[in-house]
């Protein structure tokens, strides 16, 4: 599948590659689509220059047209090179690799996936890893106020996790209802419209942290508005080329607020001694394990149907 255009996706046939040397040849089973990073470049929102992503080799190049894209890839290992271990052969894994039923890949940029989480639980595990990162840089703290901005998946998972931390309260906020019901079965204690959040007191029980994940620029000035006494924002939404325009002349400046980048690629720096992206893997497998996050999956579509 490529992206070929502003809001235009083509699918293209090529001949099913064959695995060199040091390869596997897999079988794609699901793909998932990477709504928020996706829905940029289906726009034309995403910066053209800039790199697709650096940390994975299959997303080498640019953000500019055409390319492939897409990071949640599910299949099953059908044929290795003569240097690959045959223990590989048949193995469930996940690779971060763009829409293809058919790929080669090293063995080493693919994660075996255990037997007891599903394929379709296992394409959550890139979503999965960036809200983990975003609670590791939120850091809350025990008996916090922690609003959550945008419940797609991004912050649906990041809901989840918190729900397990003991906090004082934990709401979503999230335009639509249908989101703002997952949230709250998924454990937040309440669940708000960006509409009611305006009718809210800048001085009615503020919030120590915000966590935004939208991807609405608008959503970060409601953080401001709401937060706390040094209170914390950490910003894991990626907003392309949307400008945000923040209103930083007010409470900003005399609550001495935080705004906190997070970004899944990397690890903050605090944590590096002990922390790295294997050790973050592994603690994402065992997250979707326990909390199997499949029945959040909306709409499937055949790859022919990919324009859809």
């Amino acid at each position: 599948m490529w992206f070929t255009a502003p809001r235009t996706v083509e699918v293209k046939k090529q001949p099913v590659p064959q695995p060199s040397a040091d390869e596997v040849l897999v079988r794609s089973s699901l793909s998932g689509i990477s709504a928020g990073t996706e829905g940029l470049i289906y726009r034309g929102e995403a910066p053209s220059s800039a790199a697709a992503d650096a940390t994975i080799e299959a997303l080498s190049g640019t953000l500019s047209y055409p390319l492939r894209y897409g990071y949640c890839s599910v299949g099953q290992i059908v044929d290795t090179g003569a240097a690959v271990s045959s223990d590989w052969q048949g193995r469930r894994v996940f690779a971060f690799h763009p829409h293809a039923r058919w790929y080669t890949a090293r063995p080493d940029d693919l994660i075996r996936l255990p037997d007891g989480i599903s394929d379709e639980e296992a394409i959550f595990l890139p979503s999965m890893e960036t809200a983990i990162t975003l609670v590791m840089d939120a850091q809350p703290m025990i008996g916090a106020r922690v609003a959550v901005f945008g419940q797609g998946i991004i912050g649906l998972l990041t809901t989840t996790l918190l729900s397990t931390y003991p906090l004082e309260r934990l709401v979503a906020i999230e335009p639509r209802a249908d989101r703002r019901k997952r949230a709250t079965r998924l454990g937040a204690h309440g669940a708000e419209s960006p509409e009611s959040l305006e009718e809210r007191s800048d001085r009615e029980s503020p919030f120590d942290l915000c966590i935004e994940c939208s991807g609405e620029p608008a959503a970060l000035n409601q953080a401001i508005r709401v937060c706390g006494f040094e209170g914390r924002i950490v910003v894991g939404s990626w907003y392309g080329t949307k400008p945000a325009a923040l209103n930083l002349g007010g409470r900003f400046h005399r609550q001495r607020l935080q705004l906190v980048s997070s970004q899944v690629s990397t690890i903050a720096s605090r944590f590096r001694g002990r922390w790295s992206k294997d050790r973050v893997r592994e603690l994402a497998l065992d997250a979707i394990a326990q909390h199997t996050p499949a029945d959040l999956i909306t709409h499937r579509y055949p790859v022919e149907e990919a324009a859809q």
